[in-house]
């Protein structure tokens, strides 16, 4: 069983871990100005609670942590001695599998995922995306991590094409993320399935949690605007 303790010296008792659990584990006692925990045995060891805590007041003993093997020195290795010399090209590996196929099969796969998260977990769906953009934060392989949130877009607009063609502009603590091409706004027109759903949902807070993760920071989502073209979401930073 994971076991949950919260310092109270350190909370700052900004009920953060209240509102992003997604099974309810918190609740807030109002007289002691402090987040409690009220279901320890709804914890299945998402890490969301601990992850967002500003002042790292959380701490869990019993949960099943990954391992990042992208930086193990010894998989590295391995996996430079099996990499072929001249990669396939994105054309070749089109035809040897079938691109058509390929894209049926994802969109069976993301429909059905993005459809049982949001009837498990609801009102939690957004940490799971969040949770999953951190995880890809620390597993990809870089020399180093970004200095700034400057250098996290850029590495973002990078690793996250081509499915997803990223612009941002910032002006102080407000920032405004453009969406261009999008996998996600594809799958929608093909399967007509309207724009706002589980799965844009996923995806911005997969991008907020990988940017989060990357440069230390919360993105607070403002307003969200949606079209067949592109997408655009205002976007408050919170810095930790």
């Amino acid at each position: 069983m994971i076991t949950i303790s919260i310092d109270e010296k350190a909370c700052v008792s900004c009920s953060l871990c209240v509102d992003i659990c997604p099974t309810k584990v918190f609740s807030f006692n109002s007289v002691k100005d402090l987040p409690e925990v009220a279901l320890p045995k709804e914890c299945f060891g998402c890490l969301s609670c601990s992850e967002i805590c500003p002042s790292d007041a959380i701490q869990h003993t019993g949960a099943a942590l990954s391992s990042c093997f992208h930086h193990d020195t010894y998989c590295t290795n391995i996996v430079s001695k099996l990499a072929v010399s001249e990669p396939a090209s994105f054309e070749d590996i089109a035809s040897a599998t079938g691109l058509d196929e390929a894209m049926r099969d994802i969109s069976v796969r993301l429909l059905s995922v993005g459809t049982v998260l949001k009837d498990v977990v609801g009102a939690g769906l957004p940490s799971v995306g969040l949770m999953a953009g951190r995880s890809l934060a620390t597993q990809l392989p870089r020399y180093r991590p970004p200095k700034n949130l400057e250098e996290a877009f850029e590495l973002a607009i990078k690793e996250f094409a081509p499915a997803w063609g990223l612009e941002f502009k910032q002006d102080s603590d407000n920032l405004k993320v453009c969406v261009k091409e999008c996998f996600v706004r594809g799958l929608c027109k093909q399967e007509n399935i309207s724009l706002g759903g589980e799965l844009c949902v996923l995806f911005f807070n997969y991008l907020s949690g990988y940017l989060g993760k990357m440069s230390k920071t919360q993105l607070k989502l403002v307003t969200a605007e949606r079209s067949a073209e592109s997408c655009s979401y205002e976007v408050k930073i919170m810095h930790r």
